[in-house]
């Protein structure tokens, strides 16, 4: 007589790959005996936005536990030298800012996702590589003020998101976060500003306060560049101001992430500063909020 579950295997053992995971189940209804999972279901791995699907093991403070960014993309060029981050936005979409992909409209970058540590080739999970179909640069983008420093960059395939335990996609913020609010920059840029500064082989973390524009417009104002300075707070956003916590050279279009509930909102994307991890002085991050309109619009054409 012939199985009419055949979707039905041991716990962990679908044969198509799919773990049968429960980090959310969809559908509660289920035919199978117990012990049993019904490998057939395609969404039973949770694949919202902004979830971390790996648990977060023990780690050394600044470093990021493996799988903690799985929104975390690379910019590499075909002999794999590194030229900046991004985040993915959807299975088709990474989002970054437009001073480091404006030269490469035309080709010479590739973008991976799932990395963790870039000397390592024996990580859990693999990393995958995507060629680049098209780079849309902002219209308004300054190369001069970096005002409008935001490009989309789209994917040569479609991300397997649903399947893929180190890679998922990064929430849209709801709104901008309050000043004070902690949140949490990453990526693989040097430690330190200038020529002492080294690039990181594993993925770092660091949690920043978000800083209120016109507070942030003053503070900046003590720096080089002078009393006269306006931010451009439709453009930027501020974080951090913490001595030895900072984004830095090499950080640029790393994603700024808030916490909202169980998921992490891309709210900014590191693009400039005055040094690295100085106290009193911010780092400036694009105002992702604030182009939610002209994402969509490019994310969705066809």
């Amino acid at each position: 007589m012939t199985n009419s579950n055949s979707c039905c295997f041991p716990k962990g053992n679908c044969p198509s790959g799919n773990t049968g995971l429960d980090i959310r189940i969809v559908n509660n209804v289920s035919n199978c005996s117990a012990g049993q999972v019904d490998c057939c279901k395609e969404d039973q791995i949770d694949y919202s936005c902004g979830i971390r699907k790996i648990p977060e093991s023990a780690h050394p403070q600044g470093q990021a536990s493996y799988g903690a960014y799985p929104w975390q993309a690379l910019l590499l060029t075909p002999n794999d030298v590194y030229a900046g981050s991004g985040v993915l936005i959807t299975p088709n979409h990474v989002l970054t800012v437009a001073h480091k992909v404006a030269s490469y409209t035309n080709g010479g970058l590739k973008v991976r996702l799932g990395e963790w540590d870039v000397q390592s080739t024996t990580e859990t999970y693999a990393v995958q590589d995507y060629s680049i179909k098209k780079i849309s640069i902002h219209p308004g983008y300054n190369s001069a003020n970096l005002q409008n420093d935001i490009a989309i960059i789209v994917l040569s395939g479609t991300v397997p998101v649903a399947n893929s335990l180190n890679i998922n996609t990064a929430c849209f913020p709801t709104g901008l976060p309050a000043a004070s609010t902690r949140c949490w920059v990453s990526g693989w840029g040097k430690d330190a500003f200038g020529t002492n500064g080294k690039y990181q082989s594993i993925m770092k973390e660091v949690d920043v306060p978000i800083i209120d524009q016109s507070t942030c417009e003053s503070a900046l104002r003590k720096t080089r560049l002078g009393q006269f300075f306006m931010l451009n707070k439709s453009s930027f956003i501020c974080a951090g101001g913490e001595q030895g916590k900072d984004a830095c050279t090499g950080d640029g279009g790393s994603p700024l992430v808030c916490q909202s509930g169980n998921q992490w909102q891309v709210v900014g994307m590191v693009a400039w500063g005055i040094g690295c991890a100085t106290s009193n002085v911010p780092g400036v991050y694009v105002n992702v909020y604030n182009y939610i309109p002209w994402i969509t619009q490019q994310i969705t054409q066809k």
